[in-house]
């Protein structure tokens, strides 16, 4: 049963990108984004708040702030970096970039927590930037990417990794299902100005591709993953971590067969050693 949650959240968080780079042909991203963030907050807000009812506790003044401060840096930057890239970056590369997460993770946490990388964690670095930076030659020659588009996301994934940080300082008493649907609530109803500043650039064609799209990561991505995770991480946080990084490989696979983005020696060479990089940073030693 595990094996089977852990592959239906690998499966369902991966293709995140997959069914955003479908999305764009239907609506602006922006305005997608946002519908979307308000429609899957509204759906948690009711099943925590009307299905729980008594396990669930409304957060004190004190503990909004706080939430808001995660609904900017885990949504609304996250995401308006990743929404740039979409636009201007492979599916297959993105999905091997948001990998880096946790590197980035272990370099913020060096600069404000004070937690010195140890030197296999150098090491795990290193190799996940090469295969970064070779996975990225062949899309930045052939049109595939732009720079601003990959600087945008790592700008984004930079914001959630402060997110996780600013997350593991403030004291929340809430459950992680709470946080999540508060700071997705907060995170969502701040891109409402931006759709607003992005006004003339907004289109929604109602077709099947939209709804297809939409629906796709509404449910089985923001809800049913996010589900998946919150039971595999109750059960076993280690073995949770390492479904979270088969994502980028199975989200780059999902890339070439679904969108038929072509698979090149460099990209295949990066992947191979982005994830032998995270998998080596994270290697427990052996006394």
């Amino acid at each position: 049963m595990d094996i089977a949650e852990g592959l239906f959240f690998a499966i369902f968080w991966a293709s995140a990108t997959v069914a955003t780079k479908f999305a764009v042909h239907s609506a602006d991203l922006f305005l997608l984004s946002c519908i979307r963030f308000v429609v899957v907050a509204i759906l948690m807000q009711l099943y925590i708040y009307g299905v729980k009812q008594k396990s669930s506790i409304l957060p004190t003044k004190a503990e909004f702030k706080k939430l808001i401060v995660l609904g900017i840096l885990n949504i609304t930057l996250y995401m308006t970096g990743y929404l740039i890239a979409i636009k201007n970056v492979s599916a297959g590369l993105i999905s091997l970039a948001t990998a880096t997460n946790p590197l980035i993770l272990i370099l913020l946490s060096a600069i404000f927590l004070k937690k010195r990388p140890t030197r296999q964690q150098w090491t795990g670095i290193a190799i996940c930037l090469t295969g970064l930076v070779l996975a990225a030659i062949p899309n930045l020659q052939n049109s595939h990417a732009t720079l601003p588009g990959l600087a945008a996301l790592v700008l984004g994934i930079t914001s959630l990794c402060f997110g996780s940080i600013y997350f593991s300082k403030v004291n929340l008493g809430l459950s992680k299902l709470t946080v999540n649907t508060w700071q997705m609530t907060f995170g969502g109803l701040l891109f409402i100005p931006i759709v607003l500043l992005n006004g003339k650039n907004n289109f929604l064609v109602p077709n099947l591709n939209f709804f297809l799209s939409f629906l796709w990561l509404v449910l089985p991505v923001s809800i049913v993953a996010y589900a998946l995770w919150l039971n595999l991480m109750h059960k076993d946080p280690v073995k949770a971590s390492t479904w979270l990084f088969t994502t980028p490989i199975l989200g780059y696979i999902m890339a070439v067969l679904i969108l038929h983005e072509k698979v090149t020696v460099f990209g295949a060479t990066g992947a191979v050693l982005l994830l032998f990089g995270l998998m080596y940073s994270r290697r427990k030693k052996v006394v």
